[in-house]
Protein backbone atom coordinates (compact mmCIF):
# COMPACT_ATOMS: atom_id res chain seq x y z
CA UNK A 1 0.00 0.00 0.00
CA UNK A 2 2.85 2.36 0.82
CA UNK A 3 4.26 1.82 -2.70
CA UNK A 4 1.02 3.10 -4.21
CA UNK A 5 1.31 6.32 -2.22
CA UNK A 6 4.81 7.13 -3.52
CA UNK A 7 4.30 5.78 -7.04
CA UNK A 8 3.22 9.17 -8.53
CA UNK A 9 6.35 10.85 -7.14
CA UNK A 10 8.58 8.09 -8.55
CA UNK A 11 6.98 8.37 -11.98
CA UNK A 12 7.37 12.16 -11.98
CA UNK A 13 11.06 11.91 -11.01
CA UNK A 14 11.72 9.29 -13.70
CA UNK A 15 9.96 11.42 -16.30
CA UNK A 16 11.92 14.54 -15.40
CA UNK A 17 15.21 12.63 -15.48
CA UNK A 18 14.43 11.39 -18.98
CA UNK A 19 13.72 14.94 -20.18
CA UNK A 20 17.04 16.41 -19.14
CA UNK A 21 18.93 17.87 -22.07
CA UNK A 22 22.12 19.76 -22.82
CA UNK A 23 25.86 19.19 -22.66
CA UNK A 24 26.94 15.88 -21.14
CA UNK A 25 30.66 15.86 -21.83
CA UNK A 26 33.45 17.64 -23.69
CA UNK A 27 33.62 17.81 -27.46
CA UNK A 28 36.83 16.63 -29.12
CA UNK A 29 39.40 19.47 -29.07
CA UNK A 30 40.28 21.25 -32.32
CA UNK A 31 43.88 20.31 -33.12
CA UNK A 32 44.08 20.17 -36.93
CA UNK A 33 45.72 22.85 -39.06
CA UNK A 34 42.87 22.34 -41.56
CA UNK A 35 39.61 24.32 -41.22
CA UNK A 36 37.12 22.70 -38.84
CA UNK A 37 33.86 21.16 -40.03
CA UNK A 38 30.62 22.58 -38.63
CA UNK A 39 27.98 20.06 -37.56
CA UNK A 40 24.37 20.87 -36.69
CA UNK A 41 22.77 17.88 -34.98
CA UNK A 42 18.96 17.77 -35.22
CA UNK A 43 16.66 15.41 -33.37
CA UNK A 44 13.47 14.69 -35.29
CA UNK A 45 10.08 15.65 -33.88
CA UNK A 46 8.80 12.09 -33.97
CA UNK A 47 6.52 11.10 -31.10
CA UNK A 48 8.35 7.77 -30.85
CA UNK A 49 10.62 8.13 -27.83
CA UNK A 50 9.61 11.79 -27.36
CA UNK A 51 9.68 11.84 -23.52
CA UNK A 52 13.25 10.55 -23.31
CA UNK A 53 16.48 12.38 -24.11
CA UNK A 54 18.48 11.20 -27.12
CA UNK A 55 22.09 10.84 -25.95
CA UNK A 56 24.41 11.86 -28.82
CA UNK A 57 27.96 10.51 -28.83
CA UNK A 58 31.18 10.95 -30.78
CA UNK A 59 33.52 7.95 -30.86
CA UNK A 60 31.64 6.36 -27.96
CA UNK A 61 31.78 9.45 -25.69
CA UNK A 62 28.44 11.04 -24.83
CA UNK A 63 28.56 14.77 -25.51
CA UNK A 64 24.96 16.04 -25.66
CA UNK A 65 21.44 15.06 -24.59
CA UNK A 66 18.84 16.18 -27.13
CA UNK A 67 15.19 16.63 -26.26
CA UNK A 68 12.33 16.32 -28.75
CA UNK A 69 12.92 18.60 -31.77
CA UNK A 70 16.11 20.12 -30.30
CA UNK A 71 19.31 20.85 -32.22
CA UNK A 72 22.84 22.03 -31.45
CA UNK A 73 25.87 23.05 -33.50
CA UNK A 74 29.56 22.42 -32.87
CA UNK A 75 32.93 22.53 -34.66
CA UNK A 76 35.09 19.45 -35.09
CA UNK A 77 38.35 18.62 -36.88
CA UNK A 78 37.93 17.02 -40.32
CA UNK A 79 38.40 13.28 -40.42
CA UNK A 80 36.68 9.99 -39.62
CA UNK A 81 34.38 9.61 -36.62
CA UNK A 82 31.73 7.30 -35.25
CA UNK A 83 28.60 9.33 -34.49
CA UNK A 84 25.77 7.71 -32.59
CA UNK A 85 23.00 8.01 -30.08
CA UNK A 86 21.22 6.03 -27.41
CA UNK A 87 17.45 6.31 -27.01
CA UNK A 88 15.79 3.72 -24.81
CA UNK A 89 16.85 0.31 -26.13
CA UNK A 90 18.15 1.75 -29.42
CA UNK A 91 21.93 2.06 -29.61
CA UNK A 92 22.63 3.53 -33.05
CA UNK A 93 26.05 4.20 -34.59
CA UNK A 94 27.34 5.34 -37.98
CA UNK A 95 30.81 6.00 -39.38
CA UNK A 96 31.17 9.45 -40.94
CA UNK A 97 33.96 11.20 -42.83
CA UNK A 98 34.05 14.99 -42.54
CA UNK A 99 35.81 17.25 -45.03
CA UNK A 100 37.73 20.41 -43.99
CA UNK A 101 35.65 23.58 -43.77
CA UNK A 102 32.34 21.91 -44.71
CA UNK A 103 29.00 22.57 -43.03
CA UNK A 104 26.87 19.52 -42.28
CA UNK A 105 23.45 18.74 -40.87
CA UNK A 106 23.12 15.46 -38.98
CA UNK A 107 19.48 14.35 -38.63
CA UNK A 108 18.65 11.74 -36.02
CA UNK A 109 15.39 9.76 -35.85
CA UNK A 110 14.32 7.42 -33.04
CA UNK A 111 14.47 4.36 -35.33
CA UNK A 112 18.27 4.34 -35.81
CA UNK A 113 18.28 6.53 -38.90
CA UNK A 114 21.30 8.84 -38.97
CA UNK A 115 21.45 11.12 -42.03
CA UNK A 116 24.55 13.26 -42.65
CA UNK A 117 24.02 15.91 -45.33
CA UNK A 118 26.16 18.75 -46.58
CA UNK A 119 24.44 22.03 -45.80
CA UNK A 120 24.34 23.03 -49.48
CA UNK A 121 22.57 19.79 -50.41
CA UNK A 122 19.55 20.42 -48.16
CA UNK A 123 16.20 21.10 -49.71
CA UNK A 124 14.68 23.87 -47.66
CA UNK A 125 11.17 23.69 -49.07
CA UNK A 126 8.97 21.99 -51.62
CA UNK A 127 10.31 21.66 -55.11
CA UNK A 128 9.07 24.44 -57.39
CA UNK A 129 6.60 23.39 -60.05
CA UNK A 130 8.09 22.69 -63.46
CA UNK A 131 8.09 25.61 -65.82
CA UNK A 132 6.30 25.23 -69.10
CA UNK A 133 7.74 26.71 -72.21
CA UNK A 134 5.48 28.19 -74.90
CA UNK A 135 5.48 26.26 -78.17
Amino acid sequence: MRLLSILPALLLAAGLAGCAGGRMGPLPPLTSSQPAASITVQRSKSLWGAPASMLFSIDGQRVYALRWGQQFTFLIDPGEYRFGYDLGFNNCRQRVILDPGERYVLRLTPVCQIDLMRFGDLRLGPEPPPTTLPY
